[in-house]
């Protein structure tokens, strides 16, 4: 049995979802295939710890870019299908050991009140930069997220032409650590900003990705989370897709990719069944599914497939200790400040900038150890809908190894992971003593083999479908072949966190995949560039 569609879309992460949303809307008649049972990808919200109504997020939590991405807008998803988000005025803390707490606030004089406390130069530098930094997202390195990559000769080009542009070249040649360690004096300070810096896994001392430190530093005052869970983006992007005739198949297998003349036709199922796609097929899985195993490498010029082998996965991951508790943490630093209480995200351990640098470098060696550095949050703190009245539901993280130095199925060792969730806890219970075992009424934990294994497209755990290195980023991710979200095969796009312009819930691959499609095809856009897109161009800096 045939069935026919305009356009087919691999994978029903938050990319695949967008892409569908815009495409189905644009009046196309849209399929989106899913290997798991439930859409949404890492938008995952699960009652995995093991006690009725504890809902766990259990990958995605915090949403970096919805002030941006323009997804939220074109697709009403809060005005007309029900998204609704939670912006906590205190985004990130810092208890230390000896009772003090360094913060960082969405408000901008209580951030700097509070750095000041440790150092008044360091606080005035925090302001700079965070108008300095915000000014560089506003008219540069947002708008670039939301446009097909220029080639990297063309792109330095333009940005050679303006003062922001060359500040931003700047940067990108020096390591996370030059970078905060330039501008800042107090290393608790230093601290605090390397792990805001690095906290979607750059390497901080890997350069040639220093550009990317403006961003996080912008976006860690200003993550939000969905009130709900993370799966209520999922929902919402569903819904539009549902509302414009689209369809959505879970719990299917792939096959292969359909390839005639030279250009992808449809797919075929492990059932024998087969979609056909008139216009259109996009992958928003990695490119060593898509290529080597559903399309074939003897189907694929010998060059293009040396460039998929190549790809870099992650180095590391996240162990994701889910704790369902019967009481709120109570912060040793919150004696002082009470507020702290309710940050959405603590960081813990690791209170020195060498002392994060040590961290990274045993997860390079492939180690865990008591001294790691991990974060903390209480989701149903600010969000009571995700845990029973009175309860709570936490998760402790912690960038972790793939490949232990023990090996990695070590990670399948029930005694090493139950170690994990007692070496975490007791790094928890140092700055919040009250979050004894007995406080812990169940917990689930997530291991990057777990991740991989739960999500194929994750190889190595890599959340963001492989790692974010220089000769991985802009113009070249994935690669040269498949920059702007087209492939060496005709009719099949890319549209996964493994392109431009990359993962965390950017909700930017996805997009720019519909793009892409709609311009090839001449298929009206109904959606409008951004304006701050708009701006860019006008400034000459895209």
């Amino acid at each position: 049995m045939m069935r026919q569609y305009d356009i087919i879309i691999i994978g029903g992460g938050p990319n695949g979802l967008v892409a569908g949303a815009y495409l189905a809307k644009a009046g196309q008649k849209v399929l989106v295939l899913e290997r798991r049972f439930e859409m949404g990808g890492g938008l995952a919200t699960e009652e995995v710890i093991g006690t009725p109504r504890f809902y766990a997020n259990t990958h995605a939590i915090y949403m970096t870019m919805a002030d941006y991405a323009p997804a939220y807008q074109d697709l009403e998803l809060e005005k007309s299908y029900g998204l609704k988000h939670l912006y906590p005025s205190l985004q990130f803390a810092m208890p230390l050991r000896d009772g003090r707490c360094l913060c960082l606030y969405a408000n901008l004089d209580k951030s700097c009140d509070s750095i000041a406390r440790f150092s008044e130069e360091d606080a005035n530098t925090y302001r700079d930069i965070y108008h300095k930094y915000k000014r560089y997202v506003d008219e540069f390195i947002a708008p670039a997220t939301y446009v097909q990559p220029l080639s990297v000769i063309e792109q330095a080009a333009k940005l050679e032409e303006s003062e922001i542009g060359k500040e931003i070249s700047e940067l990108a040649e020096l390591t996370p650590q030059e970078i905060v360690h330039s501008l800042f004096k107090n290393e608790y300070v230093r601290s605090m900003m390397l792990h805001v810096a690095c906290f979607w896994g750059l390497d901080p001392e890997q350069a040639g990705l220093g550009y990317l430190v403006p961003l996080f530093v912008n976006r860690a005052t200003n993550y939000r989370i969905c009130v709900g869970g993370s799966h209520m983006l999922a929902q919402a992007l569903i819904k539009v897709i549902l509302a414009n005739g689209g369809e959505l198949r879970t719990g299917v297998v792939i096959e292969r990719i359909r390839v005639k003349d030279g250009a992808a036709t449809g797919i075929e199922m492990d059932d024998g069944r087969v979609y056909e796609a008139s216009k259109a097929i996009i992958s928003t899985i990695d490119t060593h599914q898509t290529f080597l195993k559903l399309i074939g490498e003897e189907n694929l010029e010998k060059d293009f497939v040396e460039s998929i082998k190549m790809w870099q996965w992650e180095h590391w991951s996240f162990l994701g200790i889910h704790l369902a508790l019967d009481e709120a943490p109570r912060f040793t630093a919150a004696k002082a400040d009470p507020v702290i209480n309710s940050a959405l995200i603590y960081i813990l351990g690791c209170e020195t900038s060498e002392e994060f640098i040590d961290h990274y470098r045993a997860i390079k060696r492939g180690e865990m150890d008591e001294k790691a550095c991990v974060t903390f949050s209480v989701p149903s703190l600010h969000d009571p809908s995700q845990a029973p009245a009175s309860r709570y539901t936490a998760v402790i993280h912690q960038m972790a190894p793939y490949s232990l130095k023990e090996g990695t199925e070590k990670w399948y060792s029930l005694r090493f992971k139950q170690e994990q969730f007692q070496r975490t806890l007791r790094i928890l219970q140092r700055y919040a003593p009250n979050m004894t075992q007995d406080k812990v009424r169940n917990y689930y934990i997530s291991t990057p083999l777990d991740v991989e294994n739960k999500f194929r497209n994750m190889v190595q755990g890599s959340i963001k479908q492989g790692q974010y290195h220089p000769l991985q980023m802009g113009f070249m991710r994935p690669n040269e072949y498949c920059s702007e979200h087209r492939s060496s095969i005709k009719r099949l796009y890319m549209g996964g966190a493994c392109t431009y312009p990359g993962g965390t819930v950017l909700l930017g691959p996805g997009y720019l995949a519909a793009d892409a499609v709609c311009e090839d095809l001449a298929i009206e856009k109904w959606w409008r560039e951004p304006e701050m897109v708009v701006r860019a161009r006008q400034k000459g800096l895209l």
